[in-house]
């Protein structure tokens, strides 16, 4: 009797020990594919607050792009305005001048006629620069928002890239567990 519970033990031993060691292999294969699920996750995580991101950026740009835009319109409306003020006091100036009879109120005249029309270009130079750094900004604004589209499209591409291969990966898995069920 007790070597037919031997005999039966060293049998089934072997039957046990590859059991365990196929569960183990499996329950590994399966630890590998949760985490391999995991990180893909994670990834398509990170990439979706990345996208988002971006098209807050975008729009954040797009929006600065607009008031910027505004602005420059103000700005050029102002300059066309100050350059006909300009044009007046300039076009007084040389009647007073054509007028002068070294008349000492005359000459005042002239004099202040003179400061209005530097103050004039003054204010028209000023303008002119605030139109040619406007211009600098929107330029930068449209070119930050061409950039960031680029990488958005770049981004969309990577992640559809990353669904096809999760996808193949799943497929892959399944057939692989089909093939295992049935050996």
């Amino acid at each position: 009797m007790k070597t037919l519970l031997i005999l039966i033990i060293t049998m089934i031993l072997p039957i046990l020990a590859t059991a365990q060691s196929s569960m183990q292999r499996q329950m590994q294969s399966n630890n590998a594919m949760f985490a391999q699920q995991n990180r893909m996750f994670m990834q398509q995580q990170q990439q979706q607050r990345a996208m988002q991101r971006m098209l807050s950026n975008i729009q954040t740009t797009e929006d600065k792009l607009k008031n910027e835009e505004r602005k420059l319109k103000k700005s050029e409306k102002k300059t066309t305005e100050r350059e006909a003020d300009l044009k007046t006091k300039k076009e007084a100036l040389a009647t007073l001048e054509s007028n002068s009879d070294q008349n000492e109120e005359l000459q005042k005249n002239i004099e202040k006629s003179k400061k209005e029309v530097t103050k004039s270009e003054e204010k028209l130079n000023k303008s002119k620069s605030d139109i040619d750094k406007r211009s600098k900004k929107i330029q930068d604004f449209q070119k930050q928002i061409e950039t960031s589209k680029l990488e958005k499209e770049e981004l969309a591409k990577k992640q559809a890239e990353e669904k096809r291969i999760k996808k193949e990966e799943k497929e892959k898995q399944l057939q692989a567990k089909e093939k295992g069920k049935k050996e």
